[in-house]
């Protein structure tokens, strides 16, 4: 049997390959790294059935193929298992973290063919994805695009969403905008929303519990900064027309907002003053250069622009 290293950016695709490998066999034993050790791994992998019963391993979270790593006893058990896989075993390693192919246990798997990278689509083959998940109903490309903005184009999200449907709809129905606003854009982008308003008011702590959480689903930081950077310049917007002495209703025929979105920039305007907020767009448009020509990691770029707001 095989010894699998399958690296993903999506909970949902690796679920679906191991389903795929393990196929409806029920002898399977699933260890997380984070709670295990490779002596543990290894003993339950080498384990020797009476009757040479077929079995499946899961190792979730084996990040020692990429960013981290085993001490050099624990890598060399590692490599000898390898070498020499029990043959009534499947041993199926996963990482959501890029690995490194320069590492010897990495390069093992690599060569024997069982390394598998699943990228979740994006850009234009995620919303044709999506397309064809929703095409068992009746929908127009309009909410196909607002669901995957909604879901910040992040496939397991999307996922979770349009799973949804099959609860309230039938094949063939058709689903309503109002349907889709009122499944999607009050579960899925609802506590985006909030980060945004957590940074911008200054709650600091709420702010980075969220981004935790958010890396944790795999969501891309960078959609995280395009959202401040949105905010942002709508307060500057705000400020300027203020100073000028515009009506609300010019306001929001000039800002393209509803009332209620309005009332908040103006909320959130009253925090700041305007050399404030552009020293502070000024920050984000720069992150926003940085990350896009590979000279800032956008991990570290929010987590650093958090802690310089905190000077505001």
């Amino acid at each position: 049997m095989k010894v699998y290293l399958i690296t993903s950016d999506s909970h949902v695709l690796l679920k679906e390959k191991i389903n795929e490998i393990i196929k409806n066999d029920t002898n399977v034993v699933r260890y997380n790294f984070n709670d295990s050790n490779i002596d543990d791994i290894l003993e339950e992998a080498s384990y020797v059935s009476m009757f040479n019963e077929m079995k499946y391993e899961i190792v979730l979270n084996a990040d020692f193929f990429g960013k981290t790593k085993l001490n050099d006893k624990d890598n060399k058990k590692l490599l000898n298992y390898l070498e020499n896989p029990y043959p009534y075993t499947t041993l199926i390693f996963t990482t959501l973290g890029d690995v490194d192919k320069r590492k010897n246990i990495t390069k093992k798997i690599i060569e024997s063919n069982s390394f598998l990278n699943l990228e979740a689509p994006k850009g234009f083959n995620l919303f044709q994805d999506i397309k064809s998940k929703m095409s068992i109903y009746k929908i127009n490309d309009n909410l196909i695009k607002y669901i995957n903005e909604a879901c910040l184009n992040n496939y397991d999200l999307i996922i979770s969403e349009i799973n949804k449907f099959k609860l309230i709809k039938k094949r063939g129905e058709v689903i309503t905008d109002s349907e889709v606003k009122d499944i999607i854009s009050s579960n899925a982008s609802e506590n985006v929303f909030k980060f945004a308003d957590s940074v911008v008011q200054k709650n600091y702590k709420e702010a980075m519990k969220f981004i935790i959480d958010y890396k944790n689903v795999k969501g891309d930081t960078l959609n995280l900064i395009n959202i401040l950077i949105r905010e942002y310049r709508l307060i500057i917007y705000y400020k300027l027309l203020e100073k000028k002495k515009y009506s609300s209703r010019e306001m929001l025929s000039k800002l393209k907002l509803l009332d209620w979105q309005l009332n908040k920039i103006k909320a959130e305007a009253s925090l700041y003053h305007i050399d404030d907020v552009k020293d502070i767009f000024l920050n984000l448009s720069n992150i926003d250069v940085g990350i896009k020509s590979g000279k800032m990691d956008k991990d570290m770029a929010l987590y650093n622009f958090i802690t310089f707001l905190m000077e505001y």
